[in-house]
């Protein structure tokens, strides 16, 4: 048998579902009161929330950015070895306190995912405007002013020097 407190929720969730637009006013006019009301303590709930929940929110920020499924950014990142994808090393740059995931890089062109890098080699990238000719003469600008005993690994594995 069904009590009076579930009883209620499942009338009110029957009127909200069948009056979505009137529901979903009255809860903006309702947060926009709360938020008025108290700021600082709908803040404080917020930044909870999110701590709380940060995997599940990072997830879906992926899937809505990238459309790549947790799933496939686990594969991605065990395929690299959890390294970046550029530097071969893992990620050190940190946010609130904690090691950031590494980076989902994309072509920002056609969208498509290309790898997992780290902060620095995402930053590099996209201040070199991801740009193959700059890439290339900033190779050329560190060769002429580089130590010519320094010994050059090539991507190939092969050593060059």
């Amino acid at each position: 048998m069904i009590d009076k407190r579930e009883k209620e929720r499942l009338r009110a969730a029957k009127w909200r579902s069948e009056n979505r637009e009137k529901a979903r006013e009255i809860s903006r006019r309702s947060n926009e009161k709360r938020k008025a009301e108290n700021p600082e303590l709908v803040r404080a709930y917020q930044l909870s929330y999110r701590e709380k929940n940060r995997e599940i929110l990072g997830d879906k920020e992926r899937q809505r950015r990238f459309g790549i499924t947790r799933q496939e950014y686990a594969e991605m990142f065990h395929r690299q070895n959890g390294v970046c994808a550029i530097c071969s090393q893992p990620e050190t740059a940190t946010r609130l306190g904690k090691v950031k995931a590494l980076s989902v890089d994309h072509n920002h062109k056609t969208g498509s995912v290309r790898g997992l890098l780290c902060s620095d080699c995402n930053t590099g990238i996209g201040k070199l405007k991801e740009d193959r000719n700059i890439f290339l003469s900033a190779i050329q600008y560190l060769d002429e002013h580089s130590d010519k005993e320094e010994v050059v690994v090539l991507f190939n594995g092969t050593q060059k020097g």
